[in-house]
């Protein structure tokens, strides 16, 4: 489940970077995914239900990875899930990866 929203998360980057010159790209929802924050099961059903791009195959694709972890999410794993946080507005933007550097002692 974490693998998937990883990789929608980044074809969805890749979709924003590939295809700026469709401008139904620019209108589509948001996928920055965390599996742990409650907001995510009305995110990925707020893209699936979106109409824009529908002619895109890329977009079709990426709908169908959306509505396989949505339904991984709400049928097969409702009861074990673990929300840490319902902050909607976290899933509006990608999540900063930041990386400790090793001390170097001498």
């Amino acid at each position: 489940m974490l693998a998937l929203s990883r990789e929608i998360t980044s074809d969805f980057q890749s979709l924003q970077a590939t295809e700026p010159s469709e401008a139904c790209v620019r209108y589509l929802p948001r996928l920055y995914l965390d599996i742990h924050n409650y907001c995510v099961l009305a995110k990925l059903r707020d893209f699936v239900a979106s109409p824009h791009c529908w002619k895109l195959a890329q977009v079709d694709a990426l709908k169908d990875k959306v509505r396989k972890l949505y339904t991984i999410m709400n049928s097969f794993c409702r009861r074990d899930l673990v929300f840490l946080t319902d902050d909607c507005n976290a899933l509006e933007y990608p999540v900063l990866v930041t990386t400790v550097l090793p001390d170097h002692q001498s």
